[in-house]
């Protein structure tokens, strides 16, 4: 399955319509729909994280498949509007695409860490 197949899947599955995903990432319903149907290819990070929030699921899940674990569950029900990856998006964004990979490895290096440290 690919990550427009994985969109859609999981918009249909959980009763979303692609206006209300449309009006909560902040593009059109035609360009979800492009996202749905394979037609733009490389989702900006900054509309993926949205759309995995949205969508109540994890950006891995909608790029690899990787299925989200009940922990990774529980982290999603906490940002429940979103607010606060919006944020990140909208400064994630902002950065040069090398600074971008330097902060998804700096976000990996925190989450080892914090599974380090979990008791």
């Amino acid at each position: 399955m690919t990550t427009a197949e994985r969109i859609k899947a999981r918009r249909t599955e959980i009763g979303m319509s692609a206006d209300s995903l449309a009006d909560a990432v902040g593009v059109s319903r035609s360009t979800i729909f492009r996202y749905e149907n394979g037609h733009i290819e490389k989702l900006p990070i900054d509309k993926l994280i949205p759309i995995a929030i949205n969508l109540r699921t994890t950006v891995e899940y909608l790029l690899f498949g990787d299925e989200p674990n009940e922990e990774d569950m529980k982290k999603l029900s906490t940002v429940a509007d979103g607010e606060l990856m919006n944020k990140f998006a909208d400064a994630f964004s902002k950065l040069s695409p090398e600074r971008q990979l330097e902060a998804i490895r700096y976000l990996q290096y925190l989450l080892q860490s914090e599974e380090q440290h979990k008791p």
